[in-house]
């Protein structure tokens, strides 16, 4: 939804005069494309171990970012990714991770052999939520979720079609910090308490959409006589004023620009 300011954007050039001078089913997990651009692409397919009633998580890595996830039953496959090197990580609740290396070429298939899993040893925790529009309540796709441990580990997850993440074989009793950051949307933050042994944590998140910008032509905006907004902006030394306060003061210049920065 677009937000009309009634008031031109302004900008204040103070000058002191001490300054002068100085949960859903997590099994339907989106298959995001990759490269939607032209740029030389394949295709990446393979098979993997069926579990009974475990989901297995497949993830794409590229130079160690995540840029695509799906659910393997049985198999999987990633369309239009650019040529390149990857990295496929295979996850499953109770199971060691297992990777592979893939180097792709322009044009090509290439097939990954039968991927096993070995079940784990040491007890492990486990996360999942659903990410939506704060105002509409509608599952963001597609959407990058990060887990930040205080000893630097860093966990990611992408969003499925119903906007699912889900994050397996956490270490046990230890808290996260839970990072989302989506275009379009203010950057959340929620903080995860240490989950115990063998649990499956639900932390659902929402994101508040930015409204759009809108610039004003120049007959547009505030009249004469219109009472601008209170805002705070930096001076020269770095010290923050705010309008009313600066209006009072008999010791500085102002200079107001219309329009843009």
């Amino acid at each position: 939804m677009k937000h009309l300011h009634p008031y031109l954007v302004l900008t204040l050039l103070v000058i002191t005069a001490f300054g002068c001078g100085s949960t859903e089913d997590p099994d339907s997990v989106i298959e995001v494309p990759v490269d939607e651009t032209g740029v030389p692409s394949g295709t990446i397919q393979g098979e993997v171990q069926v579990i009974d009633g475990v989901s297995i998580q497949v993830r794409l890595l590229k130079e160690g970012q995540l840029i695509s996830q799906t659910v393997a039953d049985g198999s999987f496959q990633f369309d239009n990714v650019a040529a390149g090197d990857y990295i496929l990580q295979i996850t499953a609740k109770g199971y060691e991770t297992e990777e592979r290396n893939v180097t792709l070429e322009d044009g090509k298939l290439s097939e990954i052999s039968r991927i096993e899993l070995t079940e784990l040893v040491e007890p492990v925790s486990h996360l999942s939520g659903v990410l939506t529009e704060s105002e509409t309540g509608n599952p963001l796709s597609g959407v990058l979720v990060k887990l930040m441990a205080k000893s630097g580990e860093i966990y990611e997850a992408m969003t499925s079609q119903l906007g699912v993440y889900t994050f397996e074989n956490l270490p046990v009793n230890v808290p996260f910090t839970m990072n989302v950051l989506h275009y379009g949307f203010e950057k959340q933050n929620l903080e995860v308490n240490a989950i115990s042994p063998d649990q499956t944590a639900e932390l659902d998140a929402e994101l508040i959409a930015i409204p759009d910008t809108v610039v004003l032509g120049p007959s547009e905006g505030l009249g004469v006589g219109s009472k601008a907004p209170d805002f705070e902006l930096p001076d020269s030394n770095n010290q923050t004023h705010s309008l009313s306060q600066t209006l009072t003061s008999k010791n500085i210049v102002i200079v107001f620009y219309r329009g843009g920065w």
